[in-house]
């Protein structure tokens, strides 16, 4: 019978590692699965033989002749694959062990979805806590060019496999890596088994050798779209950067709507919109834009001359009547644009790294992108805001929320992560799309009019990607209170209820 799963391992000299690996396979009692090493034949044990048989397990070892390469894993994963016999390939690493029931549990997901090209599941290996378990988000192409996330236990269409070339040599330490990105550039049916199917002896490597592998993976994955750009290392070892070249940087249109309210900040008695504007032409690199004001009838006559002192010909003026509805006043900044970028901005938020539009366009001029959202800061320095996710029960929640900033776990406050939403505090978009999908809801004149108009966004196939390294200052409720009334968790309730419930970022999912 042909396997269903073939499982790849490096043996190396490890021995006693192989053996543990493959013994841990022999235990799931599951048939349709052949293992593969790959490397100097592992010292025989009778134990493990006597038991190939009942299980319906088999195991063959490929001999990989001693190499010049430093790191010859690639190419002994490729030897491995080539004479692999399974409809779906994984890899696992010498020293492995698989938990029990993981393979029947893969196995009853693939039946459920035979659709899949690749399936992923959690890990976990020795560390203080829990900060070893890595329970996974659902498939974020963003944040996969930006860290290897998807890790292991990933089994992928061996046809796909072999159609994207394999396992290459020269990418010591991200083999793997390397080839998810090839992978899923073919296909996107990937599918994430939210359980933990295999125990690491240790966490994936970290050292310079697998970073420098990492970021020649993601700038090979450039080079393959075409599209120019550079990569460039984050503080976390695994992270990368990737920068899209923008040869013509577009006009962005910041749209600001302001009651001129104020404020002490850091100190200092501030108008905030004046503070925000005087971070915009002090502390921002991209020099290709202009400031949409949007004046309510409470803001005060003088503002807007002060302002125009300091803007010139960058300003432009729309005043707004009526009672404050920020969507209102979004709108009608998006109408008088020039821009063929809106990034919606509060006026209680200040640039604190130059370069963060340059960063935002950067990562919107992907044509898959539609919204781009920031890493907003308090006061004091901690995080308000990376990305938005949707708890059990449909709220949406910043879920690093008052965290200290940094890298964070596994690099989420560091690099691009794709998500359900971002908040319209800073808010990047492109003019057209925000025409097409009609703009903010005005039936939301407060809250959660940023939430619909990502998922409306999301629902034409375009990603929302948060971009941490585009950071801000949020002095966060400046001008009016933070409390939600019912009626709006009920209007994107019935509204969006079915779409809350697929945040990729909410680990609960239902039966199989």
């Amino acid at each position: 019978m042909t396997p269903r799963i073939s499982l790849l391992i490096h043996g190396g000299e490890r021995d006693e590692a192989t053996h543990r690996t493959i013994d841990s396979v022999l235990r799931q009692d599951c048939p349709g699965v052949e293992v593969v090493v790959a490397g100097p034949r592992p010292t025989a044990r009778g134990g493990a033989a006597r038991r190939l048989r009942p299980v319906g397990v088999r195991v063959e070892h490929v001999v990989v002749p001693p190499s010049d390469d430093a790191d010859p894993t690639g190419p002994a994963l490729e030897a491995a694959r080539r004479a692999a016999h399974g409809s779906m390939i994984g890899v696992l690493g010498a020293g492995d062990e698989l938990e029990p029931g993981a393979l029947r549990a893969v196995l009853a997901m693939l039946d459920h979805q035979p659709a899949l090209d690749v399936l992923y599941t959690d890990e976990q290996w020795p560390a203080t806590g829990a900060e070893g378990i890595a329970t996974k988000p659902d498939y974020l192409p963003h944040y996969l060019q930006s860290y290897p996330y998807i890790g292991r236990l990933c089994l992928v269409r061996a046809e796909l496999l072999t159609r994207a070339g394999g396992f290459r040599g020269g990418f010591a330490g991200a083999e793997e890596w390397d080839a998810q990105l090839r992978v899923t550039e073919l296909t996107t049916r990937v599918g994430h088994l939210p359980v933990v199917t295999v125990a690491r002896p240790k966490g994936p490597r970290t050292d310079d050798e697998a970073a420098t592998s990492g970021r020649r993976a993601v700038a090979d994955r450039v080079a393959r779209s075409g599209r120019p750009g550079t990569v460039e290392p984050t503080a976390d070892p695994l992270g990368v950067r990737l920068w899209w070249t923008v040869a013509e940087p577009p006009l962005v249109s910041i749209i600001i709507p302001t009651v001129g309210g104020r404020r002490t900040v850091h100190g200092q008695d501030s108008v905030l919109v004046e503070r925000c504007v005087d971070a915009l032409l002090e502390a921002t690199e991209y020099q290709h834009w202009e400031v949409v004001l949007v004046t309510s009838e409470a803001t005060p006559a003088n503002l807007v001359p002060r302002l125009r002192e300091r803007l010139g010909d960058r300003l432009v003026h729309a005043p707004i009547s009526g009672r404050f509805n920020f969507s209102a006043s979004v709108n009608e900044g998006a109408r008088r644009a020039n821009g063929s970028q809106l990034l919606l901005l509060n006026d209680d938020t200040e640039a604190v790294e130059p370069r963060w539009l340059d960063r935002m366009v950067s990562v919107g001029s992907g044509p898959d992108v539609g919204v781009v959202g920031a890493k907003l800061l308090f006061e004091s320095g901690t995080i308000q805001h990376v990305g938005i996710i949707v708890t059990d029960g449909g709220t949406p929640i910043h879920p690093l929320g008052s965290e200290a900033d940094g890298t964070g776990r596994f690099a989420t406050k560091e690099v691009d992560v794709d998500y359900l939403a971002v908040t319209g505090a800073c808010l990047l978009t492109p003019a057209d799309v925000f025409s097409h999908v009609g703009g903010f809801c005005t039936d939301l004149p407060l809250n959660f009019n940023d939430i619909d108009y990502c998922l409306k966004v999301g629902a034409l196939g375009l990603g929302v990607v948060c971009t941490p390294f585009a950071r801000l200052f949020h002095y966060e409720s400046s001008t009016r209170g933070h409390a939600l009334d019912p009626w709006e968790q009920d209007f994107l309730d019935r509204q969006w209820g079915l779409r809350l419930t697929t945040d990729p970022h909410v680990q609960y999912r239902s039966g199989l």
